[in-house]
């Protein structure tokens, strides 16, 4: 070719080139630009709860603009809430695949993806998924959370365990019973494994992690009794009511079927009399004692175990119930009958208490607008 006519060739192949480039840049900024907008319609859509809307404007933004992260983000989900997670796992998915992702978008997706596998209790799936959070971002509050939450989910309490163990934002004694709990579920789990003594193992455990925690001693006298060890089981309930006397309540039931069949009934009584001698607060112990003393004929002393439980909690009227029965084997009929009049009156006269069904607060008097969360003809009486 002539080499005077090449010259003006290349020029004229070049100036054509940048013009298309220019065009093609021009095209693909008003394409962002409109995808941005689109975006940001979907965004006010699902404020405003159409999330059928805000799915056709993130739709629209991604064809608009494929490398729109966030808009497929937002479908995702919303498949998700609407019920199709599997459609979801497919989309958060696919995105990981792409090249060049930022960490942030990064964490964003997997997050998205570890709720898809939740919504549809693929707790392996979501385990792995929030580990690779963790990997890149060691304390994330969010991925901690799930994880704990999946844990117990999949029922690996030794995980859930750990992870409580490690964490630093709990205070204390919320760790402590929070750890406690976990051990416990060891233990029943072994149980149904016919795991007796390892299940113990683990009632010791949670006691252990809080001296407080009142399902292991329950469980753990259980499970003696359940391999006809009363003795044991007795010893277990016996520390539970001295260590835990505002709950003791919850063992006196165990505690009673243990000494009859160990035919220790005198024990029974000495247990009550030193729940009363160390806690006369606490009114079980007065009605414990009442309850023998009445089995065994002992209808004054049962009387004055009674009236100690009144002067203990005047407003229960279990212990008033009771004490209306001895006087009629007494045959202090008249006594019994002012007592019952006394009580009817007082419970007829008794002031209603209402409930908001909105938040819940509770209130003494019937008022047109709940003093807690302000809404109107909320309050119902409570049944409790």
């Amino acid at each position: 070719m002539n080499q005077e006519l090449l010259l003006p060739l290349l020029v004229l192949t070049g100036t054509l080139i940048l013009f298309l480039l220019i065009f093609l840049r021009r095209h693909k900024s008003r394409q962002q630009v409109e995808a941005q907008s689109e975006y940001i319609a979907g965004l006010h859509a699902l404020i405003a709860g159409d999330k059928t809307g805000a799915l056709e404007k993130f739709r629209r933004t991604v064809r608009l603009d494929t490398d729109y992260i966030d808009g497929y983000l937002k479908i995702g989900d919303i498949l998700r809430s609407e019920g199709d997670a599997l459609k979801a796992i497919k989309i958060h998915r696919d995105l990981l695949i792409r090249p060049s992702l930022k960490k942030t978008q990064r964490l964003a997706i997997l997050r998205s993806l570890a709720e898809d596998y939740i919504a549809v209790q693929e707790w392996k799936n979501a385990q792995v998924v929030l580990q690779q959070i963790l990997d890149l971002a060691h304390k994330d509050e969010w991925a901690l959370s799930k994880e704990l939450a999946v844990y117990e989910e999949m029922g690996d309490w030794q995980g859930a365990y750990d992870i409580t163990k490690k964490n630093g934002r709990l205070n204390k004694l919320e760790k402590k019973t929070q750890m406690a709990a976990y051990k416990y579920e060891q233990g029943v789990q072994l149980t149904h494994l016919k795991r007796e003594h390892d299940a113990r193992l683990r009632f010791r455990e949670s006691i252990k992690e809080n001296p407080s925690f009142t399902p292991a001693y329950l469980s753990l006298s259980d499970s003696y009794v359940r391999e006809n060890r009363a003795n044991d089981a007795l010893v277990v309930l016996k520390k539970f009511i001295r260590s835990n006397s505002e709950k003791s309540f919850l063992a006196f039931s165990r505690l009673r079927q243990t000494l009859f069949e160990l035919g220790h009934f005198g024990d029974l009584q000495t247990v009550f009399l030193e729940l009363t001698r160390d806690h006369p607060e606490i009114v079980e112990g007065y009605l414990g004692l009442a309850e023998i003393y009445e089995k065994k004929g002992e209808f004054l002393r049962a009387v004055e175990a009674c009236k100690q439980a009144i002067a203990s909690d005047p407003s229960r009227i279990d212990h008033k119930m009771i004490l209306i029965r001895l006087y009629n084997k007494l045959g202090r009929c008249d006594t019994a009958m002012e007592l019952a009049s006394e009580l009817a009156n007082n419970l007829l006269v008794a002031k209603h208490r209402y409930i908001c069904s909105s938040c819940g607060a509770v209130a003494d008097e019937y008022r047109a607008r709940c003093h807690s969360c302000a809404k109107w003809n909320t309050l119902e009486i409570s049944r409790d």
